[in-house]
Formats: C-alpha cells, structure tokens, sequence
C-alpha cells in the first residue's frame, strides 16, 4: 500500500485545521442581543427609523417593537415582566406604570423625547367644512373619538372638547370609539366620519386623503413622549444606551421628520400650548402645506415648501392612489 508523502500529509493536516476553524466560528457566532421597547401606536413610522439607525451603529443589537394602543401596556406589563424600554404615547400611562414598580430610571424633566401636537383631520377636499374644534360639535358632523381607556389620543378628545365646551355636544356626534389612533386615521380616509382629532404624526401618514386643520392654540395639546426604562430589563446598560439615543439630537431629527414638536414651547398646567401657538406655527404650516403638496404633483417638494417632512411627502407622491 503507497504510503502518503510528507506533503500529502502537512497538507492534509492544514485542511483539517481549517475546517475546525470554519465549523467553530459558525458554532459559535454569538446572537444578536435584543432589546425590546413597549410603545405607542402612534409612533411606530418614528420608531422604527430610530431603532435601525441604532442597531446600525451597534452591530449585533436588534430592537424590536411592541406597539399598541397606550392603554393596553399596563395589564401586558403586569403579566409578562419583559422588556426594556417603556414609550407610551401620553406620560399618564407612563406614572401608571411607575405607581406599580415597574419603571427603573425616568426623569420626568430630561426624559422627554419630542411632543406630540394634536390636529383635526378631515377627509379631502374638507366636505363638512371644519375649521375650528368647536365645529366638531356642528348638528350632522360625524366625529371620531377614541376609547380613552385604550388609547393615549382619548384622553385628549376630551380634555380639548371639554375646554372647548363642546363636549356633550360632540359625544352626540360621536360614530365611532376607536381603540388606537390608526383607526381614526383610517376612518377619516375612508370617509367614514367627517373628522377627528389625532397627532400630527398620524396625520402625516394621510397626506393624499385627509385635509389639516390646525387647532386654535388655547385648545392645542403639546404632549410629552417619555421614555424610561423598565425594572426588568435584563440588559440595563444596553437599554440605557438606547434610551440616550432616543434623547439626542439625530433621533430628535427623525422624529421632526415624523411631524413631532421637538420645541414645541411652553405649555400651561394641562398640556395646552401656552405661547399663542408662535413654537408650533411653523410646524403646523408644514403640515397643511405638505397635505396640498403631496396631493399636487405640480407643487414642489422642498424644505421651504414642507419644512422637515420632504422625505414623508415624495413617498406618498410616489405610491399610486
């Protein structure tokens, strides 16, 4: 029997060391570490950009999301004990959660994200003619409200129909209860009820559909987006890592993209803007703009057109109707 060389066999031998090191190196690569955020229906579009651009600047982290109506976080928060980062779309929900132990670190001064700001939206064209929120009060006009037990956007319903001293009023015209703010938007493209109110961020996602209308100052919630961290998340450091990329300046960035205050001004002991409305305006001005642009394709889609919204506004002219 022929016997091997020396040199059959060294490289026999460089082969199988090779091998090992390929077959260990897939044996062991490590799995990405996960962080999980409970958040806010309406912040999905934000959220999701944020949470790609951090797993981007830290290779082998994945931030999932759980979204639903802010209402809904508080018995899945009870039952599950999982988590790492806690974003409900109003603060209310937010010192629930603390009350029962379940936040580890939020300061309720620095851990403000952006502000969502409240609008009413109407389907194209405005068919009832909204102008105003005591409008929504109007004999025959079809109004949106949300469950306030379920989604962060009902409590406002009434805080501002209330001020307004249109509330019985506008519960009567009220056609729907709607358990997240998606189904208001959804309602009014569909022109299944004549108007709603929701943030401006829920309004940017109709751009085509719906018509903005503004809220008079005295009546526009400018609503703080906390972010804290939960007891038991089981990679604090990591989660605290991403809670102070949700706080700086690039993530402050996507969410104005997103039609988010993110200096939004002053507002008075209930939420209400209390500077005449001069912090919001521009924003507010883009926003209705971009709803006439993204319908118009003569119109022009620039940042002194729509302001920080030209991204959102060229992907709703590039999808067919």
């Amino acid at each position: 029997m022929k016997k091997d060389s020396p040199d059959r066999r060294r490289l026999g031998f460089v082969l199988g060391v090779a091998c090992a090191l390929v077959f260990a190196a897939i044996g062991c690569k490590r799995s990405p570490s996960v962080l999980l955020v409970h958040a806010g229906a309406g912040q999905r579009s934000s959220l999701n950009q944020i949470g790609a651009a951090f797993a981007a600047k830290n290779p082998g982290v994945r931030v999932d999301f759980s979204y639903k109506g802010s209402g809904f976080f508080l018995a899945d928060l009870a039952a599950s004990h999982t988590g790492d980062l806690y974003m409900p779309g109003e603060e209310y929900y937010l010192l629930q959660a603390r009350d029962k132990g379940f936040i580890a670190d939020y300061d309720p001064k620095a851990d403000i994200a952006a502000h969502f700001i409240t609008v009413i939206i109407t389907p194209k064209g405005n068919p009832k003619n909204i102008q105003t929120v005591e409008d929504l009060g109007r004999p025959g006009v079809r109004l949106g409200l949300a469950d306030p037990e379920a989604a962060a956007i009902g409590l406002w319903h009434e805080k501002i129909l209330r001020k307004a001293g249109i509330w019985e009023a506008a519960r009567k015209n009220a056609t729907m209860s709607a358990k997240c703010i998606a189904e208001l938007g959804n309602a009014v493209q569909l022109r299944s009820v004549d108007a709603a109110i929701v943030w401006a961020t829920s309004a940017v996602l109709y751009l085509k559909d719906i018509e903005v209308v503004p809220i008079a100052p005295p009546y526009r919630g400018l609503v703080r987006l906390p972010v804290a961290i939960l007891k038991f998340s089981k990679q604090p450091e990591l989660a605290r890592k991403l809670k102070a990329f949700i706080l700086s300046d690039e993530a402050r960035a996507i969410f104005h993209a997103h039609a988010y205050g993110i200096n939004a001004g002053p507002t008075d002991a209930d939420g209400f803007s209390a500077d005449g409305g001069k912090a919001t305006a521009q924003d507010m001005d883009w926003l209705v703009a971009a709803a006439r642009v993204a319908k118009d394709p003569n119109l022009p889609v620039s940042a002194e057109t729509v302001g920080p919204l030209v991204e959102e506004v060229n992907r709703q002219r590039a999808t067919r109707l």
